[in-house]
């Protein structure tokens, strides 16, 4: 009897230009907090609040407005180069932004 095949190594997934982000879509990008805002608080679907804050992330090709919820609020500073891995690309205004989503997972270069 033959031994079962391994499991294939999961590669990470291919990264997205800024310039190539379109809404709907799960996207990884690298790229730099350009801009910073504020923390401020929101209403909450449960009837609170919660952090959210603003920022504005860059790489050679553009920039995306990259939203923060929550504990995410204090995970960057400015002109940190960051890896967005799975995040959810949706529109917003009639632009693209960019966040964690459910599944997205932030790391610093």
């Amino acid at each position: 009897m033959s031994e079962p095949a391994a499991p294939a190594a999961s590669s990470p997934p291919p990264k997205t230009f800024i310039s190539d982000l379109r809404p709907s879509r799960v996207a990884t990008v690298d790229g730099t907090i350009a801009r910073l805002e504020a923390t401020r608080e929101v209403p909450s679907r449960d009837g609170g609040t919660t952090k959210v804050r603003n920022a504005t992330l860059k790489d050679g090709t553009g920039e995306i407005q990259f939203v923060l919820w929550g504990n995410e609020t204090e995970l960057v500073a400015e002109g940190e180069s960051v890896t967005i891995v799975d995040g959810w690309v949706k529109e917003y205004k009639g632009k693209p932004q960019i966040s964690l989503g459910r599944t997205g997972k932030l790391t610093k270069r």
